[in-house]
């Protein structure tokens, strides 16, 4: 499976591992990405459980700069 961590809403890495792999470096969460779709830079909005990607291709400053994943977008 491949999960993406998330440390302060960002998606900080993507790794191979099963369900039960505790990651060894501090993160909020880790989510499966079963699309896989979501990629490292990516932010992810807890409340709603959406990640996000930046418009400008790097990290925004401010969530405004972000669009939604969706399969038109999603890099593929």
């Amino acid at each position: 499976m491949i999960f993406v961590i998330v440390k302060d809403n960002y998606v900080i890495d993507r790794i191979v591992a099963d369900a039960d792999f505790v990651y060894p470096d501090p993160h909020d969460i880790m989510v499966e990405d079963v699309g896989m779709s979501i990629y490292i830079g990516d932010w992810y909005e807890a409340s709603e459980g959406i990640f996000y990607r930046p418009i400008t291709g790097t990290p925004p400053d401010f969530p405004t700069e972000l669009q939604p994943i969706t399969p038109s977008n999603d890099g593929e």
